[in-house]
């Protein structure tokens, strides 16, 4: 999956909101919203995954407290407190990045535009060149006026720094 390093993560219930702008940033960010606490240290055992909770009761497990997993207690409330703690913490960069699906985290395509003709709003198709598409959940990507607030966002983020 093309990502900016190798970090990849799951993130539990508590930090939903987290794991989509991770997502939106390049980062491989599994989270299900109905996983227990064993399934989350199960998939990142099994896949090397830095563990994002709000959850003390779970860094109790002896493999956290042993260091045999990962894991970022995340401290804050606030989304741009979460995202600057997690780059702070784990040393990585949060820079916009459509490459992984907001939804579902798989890897997005590039498609042809002349290839999706009928499949985005005929505005969006008039007006745009680049597309990318998520072959698991069928949605397509664009770099409109929600890119533009992304990219924002995520500018607004350095200044906090």
């Amino acid at each position: 999956m093309p990502q900016k390093d190798h970090t990849t993560f799951i993130a539990d219930v508590m930090v939903g909101r987290l794991a989509r702008y991770l997502r939106m940033a390049g980062y491989d960010v599994k989270y299900m919203n109905d996983a227990d606490d064993e399934l989350i240290v199960n998939i990142a055992r099994k896949e090397n995954r830095v563990v994002l909770t709000r959850d003390t009761m779970m860094l109790e497990r002896r493999q956290f407290r042993q260091g045999v997993l990962r894991s970022v207690f995340i401290r804050h409330d606030s989304l741009e407190k979460q995202l600057l703690q997690v780059s702070s913490d784990l040393d990585i960069e949060l820079e916009p990045d459509l490459v992984v699906c907001l939804v579902c985290n798989s890897p997005l395509e590039d498609v042809e535009k002349r290839d999706i003709s009928g499949e985005v709003p005929p505005y969006v198709y008039r007006t745009q060149d680049s597309f990318k598409y998520c072959s698991s959940c069928e949605k397509y990507y664009w770099r409109g006026t929600h890119y533009e607030y992304i990219k924002k966002f995520f500018d607004g983020l350095k200044s906090m720094r």
